[in-house]
């Protein structure tokens, strides 16, 4: 690991560790603390910039290199702006600097967790991203969040427990956690398969695959929604990078008799997801199941791992995601704060009524839907892509099925702000400075169509990680 990326992580971590003590000692606003947050943000993102200079350490657990630095990155851009957002809907909360301390420690886990090269540090990377997560499900603390919580801990805890013992079934057999040393010493034994199917049902729980997902929706719809976005954007993005670094660097030989049930898992997922999504009234529960659906479109790629532009399919998923799912949440957080909106009927006219809000939410729902020239669109070419260079065309159609059936579920939303009359009359709340939340949300929506534009950076990135891991 470059010592750049290590201290940007370093500098993140103790940011959101001490930013609830300074709040306890000297009492600080929210404002106060959003602002060291944001220094904190900028400090380690200027490191992370820079860390293709500069000497390494502890080589065995991490690595720094493109898919690194520029899903490292996104993540850190996408939390800032969530951090933001978060401090404008919860500022009069007398517990907002613990929330934002808890995001900027669960971030740091973060890029702990894409740049992990060895079991050890993958689990621990895991766990310093997840950890507080399960205080930021209850932080709300009625009596839905608590359940969320419950249901969110003891899911994790599944998810874990049924990694480390897929984990320990390889160290049993190669005597090592090392990726690059399991995938020169791993071979055909009954042991390493079943110790791959644990480490797949392991991160089926954290990515929310079908069967796995059934914890996800009733989490991200009963916790607050600023940390839904969090769950389902930032961590979700991240889990896949890691997942990727297994399949491609642990894992490659083994991952080749997987690659029949990867297929069959995300069509099931997409399908269930979307399905499931279509039948729900709140917009919180449809966003969820779009979550699951999305999780089957990227394990696309995955059982496409015989083609290289796979790992291209995989990364751009992973980028676009991480800003069009994670604004989506945030979109829905404001509108649930200042107009109270949960349902769709909810949503009728708040077009009219929050016009520049309203088109923000259109544009990342147009991109969670895949149409260009969002970075969605773009993501779900390659996933396609590499599912017809694989010789599967049959999931690139279901998973193109899939993607325009999803269109009527955010066509729905779309419809509901703009082309119904209003049901909601006066806001909930009217704070006075509710013109500054839209610019979080426009710079994730500038850099969806960005990416959606400029194709260079990730494909570079995906073909340099690709022609290291052997094709």
């Amino acid at each position: 690991m470059n010592v750049n990326f290590l201290a940007a992580v370093m500098i993140l971590a103790l940011t959101g560790s001490f930013l609830p003590v300074i709040n306890r000692v000297f009492r600080i606003s929210g404002i106060l603390g959003a602002i060291i947050a944001s220094a904190g943000y900028v400090l380690s993102g200027s490191l992370v910039f820079l860390s293709g200079d500069g000497g390494t350490l502890l080589s065995n657990f991490f690595v720094t290199d493109g898919v690194t630095r520029l899903l490292g990155l996104l993540i850190l851009v996408a939390s800032w702006m969530t951090m933001l957002v978060v401090y404008w809907v919860t500022e009069r909360d007398k517990f907002v600097n613990e929330l934002i301390g808890a995001l900027l420690i669960s971030t740091a886990g973060s890029l702990l967790l894409i740049s992990a090269t060895n079991f050890v540090s993958l689990v621990i990377a895991m766990e310093l991203m997840t950890m507080p997560t399960y205080l930021m499900v209850l932080f709300a603390f009625d009596e839905k969040s608590i359940e969320a919580g419950v249901k969110y801990f003891f899911n994790g805890a599944l998810a874990i427990g049924t990694m480390l013992f897929g984990i320990s079934l390889l160290y049993a057999v190669t005597g090592s956690f090392d990726f690059s040393v399991l995938a020169k010493e791993l071979f055909k034994d009954p042991l390493v398969l079943l110790a791959a199917v644990f480490i797949i049902a392991g991160f089926g729980f954290k990515l929310t695959l079908f069967p796995f997902h059934f914890w996800g929706p009733d989490v991200y719809d009963g916790t607050y929604p600023g940390v839904a976005a969090l769950l389902t954007g930032i961590s979700k993005s991240a889990a896949f990078i890691a997942f990727m670094r297994v399949v491609y660097e642990a894992l490659p030989e083994i991952s080749g008799n997987f690659t029949f049930i990867l297929a069959v898992l995300a069509a099931v997922t997409m399908t269930v997801g979307n399905l499931l999504a279509l039948a729900q009234k709140r917009v919180s529960r449809i966003l969820a199941y779009s979550s699951v659906a999305h999780a089957g479109y990227t394990l696309i790629a995955f059982a496409a791992l015989s083609v290289p532009v796979s790992v291209t399919g995989i990364l751009y998923h992973s980028a676009a995601y991480v800003f069009m799912k994670t604004a989506a949440f945030l979109c829905f957080a404001v509108f649930l704060f200042v107009w109270g909106a949960r349902t769709m009927d909810d949503y009728k006219g708040l077009g009219k009524r929050e016009p520049v809000l309203a088109v923000l939410f259109l544009i990342f729902l147009l991109s969670l839907a895949g149409v260009p020239p969002m970075a969605g669109f773009i993501s779900k070419v390659f996933v396609f892509t590499a599912a017809v260079d694989a010789g599967m065309t049959w999931l690139a159609l279901v998973g193109l099925l899939n993607s325009a059936f999803s269109v009527a579920y955010y066509i729905w939303i779309a419809k509901q702000m703009f082309l119904e009359e209003p049901t909601l009359e006066e806001p909930v709340n009217a704070p006075s400075n509710r013109n500054l939340i839209v610019i979080p949300l426009a710079v994730m929506a500038t850099f969806l169509v960005v990416l959606g534009i400029w194709l260079e950076p990730v494909v570079d990135v995906s073909h340099l990680f690709a022609s290291r891991v052997g094709f």
